[in-house]
């Protein structure tokens, strides 16, 4: 007899050290997580997308934000996009590893989000697949160096259509859906939706569906075998047209990580 579908949030322990801890959390849809920080963090999302609450203070994350906590916070998330939780990698450093990487931890923790790039997300994938902890340990201390070192910063509070615009295209199973598409879905135009997502996000939205689109590739390539298939799933025109894509913003092939990556 087959019990009922396993339906928690699970959190792994995958550093324990002096420097730094770094933890992975999978949050169904239905149960997004609140609580108190009880440390500085940071949190790199590798799938999914949610809001991230403090008091009345509101924040989009997903893979293309990078979320600094402070310590001693209430939050609350939301999960936002119907049916879609979110996974994470959460960085909790020692405070003499956070001294060395940032000369004023103060103003570092008082950005709530920035922008996260795909060395980010490759780095990240790489340490949720670490079995050696001495080689697990090396990869989260370079994923923190490299948030801890990232000086974009984005809009904390999104204007409607842009949190709508996003949410859009977090849903969009079709691979890839135009500015045009997107702005006829949530009722503006094309010229307001452009300007408010360059303000709030720091890129154009063909980019952040760009960015989306190979953060999902990160996460789904080492458990593919046929590189093809998913190139047309994410809306590339074949495996060619997504290897250059792919090579030009990450400086490797996608079978050259995968491989990395499942060894």
């Amino acid at each position: 007899m087959s019990g009922a579908p396993d339906r928690q949030n699970h959190r792994r322990e995958i550093i324990s050290s002096k420097s730094l801890r770094a933890e992975e959390i999978v949050a169904q849809p239905e149960l997004p997580p609140s609580g108190v920080t009880t440390n500085r963090q940071l949190a790199i999302t590798c799938a999914g997308a949610f809001e991230f609450q403090v008091g009345r203070s509101i924040s989009w994350v997903d893979p293309t934000r990078l979320l600094f906590a402070e310590a001693g916070q209430d939050f609350v998330d939301h999960h936002v996009v119907p049916g879609v939780g979110h996974r994470s990698i959460i960085l909790t450093p020692g405070d003499e590893v956070l001294a060395e990487l940032s000369s004023n931890q103060d103003t570092l923790f008082g950005d709530r989000v920035r922008l996260c790039t795909l060395k980010v997300q490759l780095l990240a994938q790489l340490l949720r697949r670490a079995t050696n902890p001495s080689a697990a340990e090396e990869l989260g201390i370079a994923l923190l160096a490299e948030g801890v070192g990232e000086t974009r910063r984005l809009s904390v509070h999104d204007p409607r259509c842009v949190r709508e615009a996003k949410a859009r295209l977090h849903d969009c199973t079709e691979g890839r859906v135009t500015l045009g598409e997107v702005a006829e879905d949530i009722g503006v135009t094309s010229v307001h939706l452009t300007q408010a997502f360059k303000r709030s996000e720091g890129m154009p939205l063909y980019r952040y569906q760009t960015q989306l689109r190979l953060s999902r590739a990160l996460a789904e390539l080492p458990e593919r075998e046929d590189i093809t298939d998913l190139a047309l799933e994410l809306g590339y025109s074949s495996h060619s047209h997504f290897t250059a894509k792919f090579r030009a913003a990450l400086g490797v092939t996608p079978s050259a990580y995968r491989d990395r990556a499942q060894s």
